[in-house]
């Protein structure tokens, strides 16, 4: 078995790394326990024999492990949000959404800083009040990591200060009475 790793940072450079050394991956994996504080300051390093790699932590949009191994004992739960990134070729076919009784499935597109785009599927459960509603919608700005699954196995995980803004497809339905209506142009 191996391990992918992928840091993409906020200038939108992708560093790609692999791990084949399974007496390694437990340290990786269990790293991800502490996933939560993982954009808050300390730096990332990723060293072999051949160089060292150092990440300031605000400087990573997302980190991607790519793995057939079960990561979800090492991660937060997503609670009521599912989010599973798309390939270019899904994201490009048709879709329409669909909010039946609680469930909801919406695309959304999250924007960093430097131009990386993420386009996932969001699958949840929605929330019963309306304020937990625009609650849940207004807070992904301020938590501390969004994970996503990987569309060929494993899981990635965003940065959300530094992301600039998402868009969710179709439309919410139940929008804050602050918001500002308009269509696109």
């Amino acid at each position: 078995m191996a391990i992918g790793i992928t840091v993409i940072t906020t200038t939108n450079q992708v560093r790609r790394f692999f791990q084949t050394d399974a007496t390694a991956f437990e340290q990786i994996f269990s790293s991800l326990q502490r996933s939560a504080q993982l954009f808050s300051g300390t730096p990332l390093i990723i060293g072999s024999a051949d160089q060292t790699e150092v990440f300031a932590a605000a400087a990573i949009a997302c980190l991607e492990i790519e793995t057939t191994h079960d990561l979800s004992g090492y991660l937060p739960s997503p609670g009521n949000l599912t989010l599973t990134a798309l390939t270019a070729k899904q994201y490009a076919e048709p879709f329409a959404g669909h909010l039946e009784g609680e469930q909801f499935t919406r695309r959304i597109a999250f924007f960093f800083t430097g131009g990386h785009v993420l386009c996932t599927l969001a699958e949840g459960i929605r929330k019963p009040a309306l304020a937990e509603r625009l609650m849940s919608l207004t807070s992904l700005f301020e938590r501390p990591m969004i994970t996503y699954r990987l569309a060929h196995g494993g899981v990635g995980l965003m940065n959300p200060h530094a992301m600039t803004r998402f868009v969710i497809t179709p439309g919410v339905p139940d929008l804050p009475r602050d918001a500002w209506l308009a269509d696109t142009a």
